[in-house]
This record gives C-alpha cells, sequence and structure tokens, in this order.
C-alpha cells in the first residue's frame, strides 16, 4: 500500500509504501503492525536536474521574453528519476498510520541496500541524473536522521540524511549533520547509468557524462567511492562525494538537487606514440556576467600530458619502422577542449566499453599535438593530431589489449604531415653509417602499430610512407625529382644487414637520365635507367636490376633498357659485361652548407659490341662530386678500339689507350686523348703508308667545346713540294674525334685538306685543288665530301695597265648524313683589270650544274659579279639567276616568274628556254646599270659622294 506524505510547515513531501505489515485499529488509533520481514519504503520526488553545461563565454538558448522585456538566457536541464529508502522493521513493532510515526519509525533503523541492481522495494538513490546509488556505512549500516514532527515556529525544509551508524549513536537526533556522514556508495544500475545524454547542442553537456557514470559503475564494482554528506528532501538532494581510482578520478557537490562543482580525471595514453597523460573535466556553477550575472554551471576540459618523452626502443623491427629516435610533445596542456566523443571497443570479460576518443577543440577541429623527433642528427618538428586512450585497469587491460591495439590502428588514419626539407637518418645511430642511410625528408606519413608490440612498453608509431627528395640528382641534372617511398619489407624485417633501405611506392619511378646532358655525368657515358628503391650503399637503384643472388651479377639490359643510355654513342647494355654494381649516386649532409654529392662506378669491365672493341684491360672509370666550392667531374675509358664501319668492310681502326674528360670548378671541359693509333683497311689500304708518316701525338691538337659537345682534332700540315713549274701546297692530314653531350654517338673526323682551305697544285699556267673530308661513326660512313678544281690563270703587266684572266672548272661529291648525295660540277670565268693604280674592273661568272639525290632533280645557277673601282668611288652589282631546274622535279612554280603562263604545257627543255631568254633580258639590264654607272663616274656626276 502506498500513502502520501505532506506536510506545509517543513515543506514534507514523499511517499511511503510498506509490506508485511498488518493493519491494526482505525481513525486517529490506526497501527502498522511489523510482521517477520516487515519493509517500510519512503518514496522521494526526483534528487537531481542534470543542467545543461557549457564552455566559458557561451550564450545560453534565449527564451522567448515578456511583451517589452529583453530575451533571457537559458539552459536547459533534465529532471532525474525518483529515489528510494528502504528499512527493515523489527517484528512486533507497532507504527502510529501518522506521519510522525512513519518518520519516527524509519529513524536509526538499517537501511537496506541490495547486492546488484536494486528492486522495487530496495534503497536506489538517482543523484546525480542517471547515476543510481546504494549508499553503506564504512563501519557498518546506514542509518537516516530526521524530525519526525515539524520544528515549532518554523518552516524550515525537512530533509533526511543518511550516516554510516557507527557516527550517527554518537549525535543526538537533533543535532546537525556531522562533517563526514561516514558513506561508501556503489553505482548500482548499469542500464540507468548507460541512457543516452541529453542532445543539448555542440560543445553543451550534463556535468556527469555518459562514459563518466558507466566508468564509476565499473571502477565503484571494485572500490567504493566515498560519501561526505548525503540528504534527501523534497526539493532534491544534496551530494557531497568523490572516488579515487587507479585510472580514474571522481569528486561532485550538488545541493538541494543542483550542481556546484564536478570533476573527473581520466588516466590513459597518447596514441599512436604512447605518452601517458590525464584529462580532466571540471564543471562549477559560478555568477557569469555574459550570462546576464545568472548562476550558470561552466565547464573547463584540459588535457595535460603527463609524459612528455617517450624514448624510443633500442633496435628491432619498431625502431626501425619509426627510426626518428625519442619522441616529445612539446606543449604539455592543451585547454578549451570539445566534450569527448569515446569510441567503445569489445574488450575480453568486461564487454562493450567506451575506449578512446578524438580530443577535439570547441570548433570541432582535431588538436594538433606538437611533436619534436631527436633524430640524432637534429630535430624533426611536425603536428599530429592523437587519441586518448583511456586506462581501464584494473576493470580491464586496456592498453594491453590486443583487441583494442588492432581497433585503434583501424580507427586512427595513416596521416601525412609536411615538414621542412631535413636530413633524416633513417636508419638510427645504432647502425653503421652508410652514404644511403641519410635522406632529405620532405614529409612523413605517420601510423599506428597493429601487430607485434610489447604492450608492457606501451604504444608505437610507425612511418608508411615517406617523401624524400633526392638531392644527389637535383645537383647533377639541375631538376628536383621527389620520391614517395616506404621501408623494404625485408629491412623491417632482417635490419640492416639488408641493403636496400627504401622502396617507391607502386607504380612510382624516378628517372636518371642523362642520355641529353652527358657533360653532366662524364661526357663519355650517359646513363638512363629508372629508379624504384634506395640502397644504403648506392643511393637510387632499380630494384628489379639488382645481382643475381646465384651468380652476384647485374643483367645489363634490366638496368639499362633503351639504347639512350650510351658509352660513346653505343648503348651501354651491349658493352657491359660482368656487371657487379649499377652506378652509386649518393649525397652527404654538410653542416651549414650544401651537401656533398657523389657519382661512382669504377672499374666497369667492357665487352666487344659493333665498332667497339674491348680488351681484357678495357674499363670505364666515373668520378663526379660536387661540393661547396668545388666541383670536379672525371670519366676515364682505357685500352678501347673503335672499327668504322663495323663488319668486314671496315676501313679504320682506331685505337685509344686512354680517353679523360675532365671537368672542374665551372670551367670548360676538357677531352685528353692518349696514345690513339690509326690504321686504314680494306679500301683505304693505300692510305696505310700516309698513317705510318703521320704521328698523331705530335700533331696539334684543338679542343673546341660547344653545348652540344666537346671534339678533339689533330692537324698535322705538309710542307710544300716545288720542282721547276710544278708546285704544290697548302696540304694538311687532318684527324678528330668528336663526342656529344645529347647521346648521338661518337664520330671520327678525317681529312685531307678541306673545304675552306683546300691544297693547291700548279704547273706553269695550269692549276687546280682540291680536298677530301669524310665523318665515320658506329654505323659506318656518316659524311663523305670530295672536290676537284682544275683551269688556267694568265696574268698580263703593261706597267700602265696589268690584270688576269682566269677559267677553272671543277666537280664536288657530297654525300650527306641522311643518305642524299649531291653532284656538281662548276665553271669560272673571270678576269680583273688595274690601269695605273686608279681603276679597277672585275667580273666574274659562276656557272653550275649540280645533281640533287634528294629531289632527284638535275639544278642549275649562275652567278654574275661586276665591281668597278675609281679610287674615290666604287660599286659593284650582283645577279643571281637562283635555281632552275634542266630535268627532273617537274614542280610548275618554279617557272612562275619566268613568264610561262601555263608551265604544264611546256616540255622541260621549252620551260628552260623560257627561263634562260628571262635570264638574258635581266643580265642586258645588269649591262646597262653598267654602263650608265661608268658615265656618271667620267662626267663626275654629283652624287659620286654618296656612292662613296
Amino acid at each position: 500500500m502506498t500513502l502520501a506524505l505532506i506536510r506545509a510547515d517543513d515543506h514534507l513531501v514523499l511517499g511511503v509504501r510498506w509490506s508485511g505489515f498488518t493493519l491494526a485499529g482505525s481513525g486517529t488509533s490506526a497501527r502498522l503492525v511489523a510482521g517477520a520481514q516487515a519493509r517500510l519504503v519512503l518514496l522521494f520526488p526526483p534528487q537531481h536536474i542534470g543542467e545543461e553545461t557549457s564552455p566559458p563565454g557561451s550564450v545560453g538558448l534565449p527564451m522567448p521574453p515578456e511583451e517589452g522585456a529583453a530575451p533571457v538566457p537559458t539552459w536547459r536541464g533534465v529532471v532525474s528519476g525518483p529515489s528510494r529508502l528502504a528499512f527493515t522493521v523489527p517484528s512486533g513493532t507497532r507504527i502510529p498510520l501518522t506521519a510522525e510515526g512513519l518518520l519516527a519509525a524509519v529513524t536509526d533503523n538499517p537501511l537496506l541496500a541490495a547486492a546488484g541492481v536494486p528492486g522495487p522495494d530496495d534503497t536506489a538513490v538517482e543523484l546525480p541524473w542517471r547515476l543510481v546509488i546504494t549508499p553503506r556505512g564504512r563501519s557498518g549500516t546506514v542509518v537516516c536522521r530526521h524530525p519526525a514532527q515539524a520544528p515549532p515556529g518554523a518552516n524550515g525544509l525537512w530533509r533526511t540524511r543518511l550516516l554510516d551508524s557507527a557516527s550517527a549513536v554518537r549525535l543526538p537526533a537533533a543535532e546537525s549533520a556531522p562533517p563526514d556522514a561516514g558513506l561508501t556508495i556503489r553505482v548500482a544500475d548499469q542500464a540507468t547509468a548507460g541512457a543516452a545524454d541529453p542532445a543539448f547542442g555542440p560543445g553543451n553537456s550534463v556535468p556527469l557524462a555518459r562514459s563518466e557514470r558507466l566508468r564509476l559503475f565499473a571502477e565503484t564494482a571494485g572500490t567504493p567511492a566515498r560519501a561526505s554528506r548525503l540528504e534527501l528532501s523534497a526539493l532534491g538532494g544534496t551530494l557531497d562525494a568523490g572516488g579515487v581510482f587507479p585510472g580514474f578520478e571522481w569528486a561532485q557537490r550538488a545541493v538541494l538537487g543542483r550542481d556546484m562543482h564536478v570533476r573527473t580525471l581520466a588516466k590513459g595514453a597518447m596514441y599512436p606514440f604512447g605518452h601517458r597523460a590525464e584529462f580532466q573535466q571540471i564543471t562549477e556553477r559560478i555568477s557569469d556576467p555574459s550570462a546576464g550575472g545568472a548562476d550558470v554551471l561552466r565547464s573547463v576540459r584540459v588535457l595535460t600530458i603527463v609524459e612528455p618523452v617517450r624514448r624510443a626502443p633500442a633496435e628491432g623491427a619498431i625502431r626501425r619502422a619509426f627510426p626518428l629516435g625519442d619522441v616529445e610533445i612539446t606543449g604539455t596542456v592543451f585547454a578549451e577542449l570539445a566534450p569527448p566523443v569515446w569510441q567503445a571497443t569489445e574488450l575480453t570479460g568486461v564487454g562493450r566499453v567506451d575506449t578512446h576518443f578524438w580530443p577535439t577543440t570547441l570548433t570541432g577541429e582535431k588538436v594538433r599535438f606538437p611533436v619534436a623527433c631527436d633524430t640524432g642528427g637534429g630535430v624533426v618538428r611536425f603536428g599530429l593530431p592523437m587519441l586518448f586512450v583511456a586506462d581501464l585497469r584494473p576493470a580491464a587491460d586496456s592498453l594491453g589489449s590486443p583487441l583494442l591495439v588492432r581497433r585503434l590502428a583501424a580507427d586512427f588514419p595513416a596521416t601525412e604531415v609536411r615538414i621542412a626539407p631535413t636530413d633524416i637518418d633513417l636508419v638510427g645511430a645504432a647502425a653503421e653509417r652508410l652514404p644511403g642511410d641519410v635522406l632529405e625528408v620532405r614529409s612523413l606519413t605517420v601510423a599506428g602499430v597493429a601487430e607485434g608490440l610489447d604492450l608492457a612498453q606501451g604504444y608505437r608509431s610507425r612511418l608508411t610512407e615517406l617523401e624524400v627528395g633526392l638531392p644527389a640528382l637535383r645537383a647533377l641534372s639541375g631538376a628536383d625529382p621527389r620520391a614517395r617511398v616506404a621501408f623494404a619489407e625485408p629491412y623491417l624485417r632482417n635490419g640492416p644487414v639488408e641493403d636496400v633501405l627504401l622502396t617507391m611506392l607502386p607504380g612510382q619511378s624516378v628517372p636518371i637520365d642523362f642520355s641529353k646532358a652527358a657533360d653532366r655525368a662524364g661526357g663519355l657515358v650517359a646513363p638512363k635507367y629508372a629508379t624504384n628503391a634506395l640502397s644504403r650503399s648506392l643511393g637510387p637503384i632499380d630494384r628489379f636490376a639488382l645481382p643475381d643472388p646465384a651468380t652476384g651479377l647485374i643483367d645489363p639490359a634490366r638496368l639499362f633498357p633503351s639504347d639512350e643510355a650510351s658509352l660513346l654513342g653505343f648503348p651501354l647494355r651491349t658493352l657491359l659485361t660482368q656487371l657487379r654494381l649499377p652506378p652509386e649516386l649518393t649525397y652527404t649532409p654538410l653542416p651549414g652548407s650544401a651537401p656533398e654529392v657523389r657519382m661512382r662506378w669504377e672499374d666497369v669491365r667492357l665487352t666487344s659490341a659493333g665498332p667497339f672493341r674491348a680488351k681484357p684491360t678495357t674499363r670505364l672509370t666515373l668520378a663526379v662530386t660536387t661540393a661547396p666550392g668545388r666541383a670536379e667531374t672525371e670519366c676515364v675509358l682505357t685500352d678501347v678500339t673503335l672499327e668504322l664501319p663495323p663488319g668486314p668492310k671496315r676501313v679504320l681502326r682506331l685505337s685509344f689507350a686512354e680517353m679523360r674528360f675532365t671537368q672542374r670548378d665551372g670551367k670548360a671541359p676538357r677531352l685528353d686523348v692518349g696514345g690513339v693509333s690509326a690504321e686504314f683497311l680494306g679500301d683505304l689500304t693505300l692510305l696505310s703508308r700516309l698513317s705510318e708518316a703521320v704521328d698523331l701525338g705530335a700533331a696539334g691538337k684543338l679542343i673546341d667545346v660547344r653545348p652540344g659537345g666537346v671534339s678533339v682534332r689533330y692537324s698535322l700540315p705538309v710542307p710544300a713540294v716545288a720542282a721547276g713549274a710544278f708546285v704544290m701546297r697548302n696540304m694538311a692530314f687532318t684527324a678528330g674525334i668528336e663526342v656529344p653531350f645529347d647521346g648521338r654517338p661518337i664520330s671520327v673526323l678525317l681529312g685531307f685538306a678541306s673545304r675552306a682551305n683546300p691544297f693547291q697544285l700548279a704547273v706553269m699556267m695550269f692549276g687546280g685543288g682540291g680536298y677530301v673530308e669524310l665523318a665515320l661513326g658506329k654505323d659506318g660512313l656518316t659524311r663523305f665530301e670530295a672536290a676537284l678544281e682544275f683551269g688556267a690563270f694568265v696574268a698580263v703587266d703593261f706597267v700602265v695597265a696589268a690584270g688576269e684572266v682566269h677559267a677553272l672548272g671543277g666537280v664536288r661529291f657530297v654525300l650527306e648524313r641522311d643518305g642524299s648525295v649531291t653532284v656538281s660540277g662548276y665553271l669560272r670565268i673571270g678576269g680583273c683589270v688595274q690601269v695605273l693604280g686608279l681603276m679597277s674592273v672585275s667580273i666574274e661568272l659562276v656557272l653550275s650544274l649540280a645533281y640533287r639525290s634528294e629531289r632527284n632533280a638535275l639544278v642549275g645557277r649562275a652567278t654574275l659579279v661586276i665591281e668597278i673601282d675609281l679610287t674615290l668611288w666604287s660599286d659593284s652589282v650582283e645577279l643571281d639567276s637562283g635555281d632552275w631546274v634542266l630535268a627532273g622535279d617537274d614542280r610548275p612554280h618554279l617557272f612562275a616568274d619566268a613568264g610561262a603562263t601555263d608551265a604544264a604545257e611546256h616540255s622541260p627543255f621549252e620551260l628552260w628556254q623560257i627561263y634562260r631568254k628571262a635570264y638574258v633580258r635581266e643580265t642586258d639590264s645588269a649591262v646597262a646599270v653598267a654602263r650608265g654607272l661608268r658615265n656618271r663616274a667620267a662626267n663626275g656626276d654629283d652624287e659620286r659622294g654618296r656612292h662613296e
């Protein structure tokens, strides 16, 4: 049966329910008689309001004001459920059925507290909101103290005080509450504690949120909290309680159902590095001017890093996966945080519990914790969001749970952080440093470790990806290549015994290409290959072209798949044999300056291929070094022979004891050729005697450096020969070697005289000359040019007048690089006369006829030059017919200017006649012009000065 007890004098409002009683009497004499298991239950209205708490300075929800009034900020709240106190009553006890009788009957009677979830007739106090507690005495049972009757002449609020029975014995019922009620409390109902929090809005919550209530349920199941004060009334309960547990702390003070102070502190660790930390939430009721002076609840949340530095493990796979050394979180206190949004995990033995959350700001952004890593050679700094993981021990070993570790690794995404370009030793100071251990790192991608952890040592991180610069390539090629890489799995497993440290991500590679800039890589050699891994000893490499484990040799075709990788223009892959190492390309950081870059490829054995003939002693050595104030390049090729063209038709064997390309400190490159000898073969055997007389080492040497390459030329002049009327002069034998920088093959140049300076042969008045020039490449003859000229010179001298008349003819043959052929014949007729040294007239007529294979045409050309010099005045006229086609290359537009209205209607011979007539007309005009000039000169034309 349930009755309501209402007494206005002291604001008593509660209900009473009993069981195990019988009713005796009626009216004012009615009594409740207790049986063997009599129980009396006092029912209280809600004892707590879960009020909305907000950050300091925030404005509450405006409530619609009364007409004419300003808006009033409001904060919302939720009311707790009813509470009850259950008491046992000794058998036979007679209780008057009045308010005073019932209240007196439960005073100092033992309070009933269920061992588990309270039933409907067990003690259950919901204070604070959604936290159902059952009080117990620290030294005995719990009793209640309250007045049975209203004090005379007073209207104070009735309340009942819950006390430990040992403390209650020492105090009279009317005396004030003791300083410490001597109570312990346990959270009795997990379902109620786990109820959802009200949706007050972003950043706002109740002071004791769901996660903290569930945490108190778990903690107090083993170790109860303490309560120094617990009172219930019609207007709400008063509580002063708290508890300190291994990983959690709680303190709360509420007065008449309103919170005054709430504090929780959760201990844990920061994921992924494992720094120990504490997350504290403090709620205070303050009079806030920003809330119009209202007493409102304000909450602050602070995360404190209590272990700022995490020491790196000495060795092992975990250290190799994160080789940045000790990790320090440089900021230790992070305030103005939003309420945590906890993530739950199913843990063995305890079920699903809240385990971790992202610390976020009041604006909803994840906190980026400032991190500094001591790499041994410097400090790397970056900001990284982290997870706070609660330490739930002893209820649950959250920090040592493999299930939670896998969940954390899944919830923590691999996060890229950009850093200033920093040289980092990625192998660690504990290992022997090799040139490729230090890399220029530009970004790090940090992730957690899910497997292989010693959880007793805490959480650890790993680098799943890095962006690295390649300063060696930057220094040599001028580009700024970057690569996204990850640690090679064999290196993570086996450690520094593995040479391949990093591999580029799938589908990525960085080209190393000196085929168009061979001077940057030694001039003679032009490597070109793709790098997809970074070696500790060699730098950038192609991991698919490493030495075969069985033979220790590299397949050259895999290392240099393209013909553009060349040596003297010959494909490298065809020249290499017993290759054990690819080119080494490394850099060494220098404190306070640019790094030292080295490119090395030493003692490389070569084999014969095509015109390139190697000996057992043939070697290639390359050494390129750039450092502050110093740049050196040297490439040496020894004991090599070129047979041109390749195959049985070879005509030249050119041997070199050494070819040395050098360049130092930005100066022009130099090509030195030592021990060079030439041997003519096959069709050029007749020149063998000449080659025996030519010592190229003693010949004059000219080095020509151009942006496209470098060449060495030798010239050996032959003295003039004179015998009576026979004179032969201007003879010279030339030889040259041209090394291009753009990947084109080496060329060998041979010549007897030259087009610019032909040899001359004279027999009395008859003379002639000519030259022969040829170029040989790896595929044979690339250019051949020869010319012979003949004719007669007649000179006369009559004192007052002197002159000469000549008529020369010749033939010229040119084979170009593209295979086209030009055969031309020409006739030069001219003369010159001088009178007393005051006047000279010269005329030169050149007629040429050439066959051009690329046009399949016979082409003619005529040029007439007339020059007059009258001491104080001179002038000249040049007439050029341009090219005209006698046969072949039938293109009508060539004769459009010759007066042909329709070239297709005329035969080639008719077209030639048309063109010739036009030419004759132009010649007549030229003669008229010359005659006019002579007349003006004779008449002393006033314009003479202007012509001068």
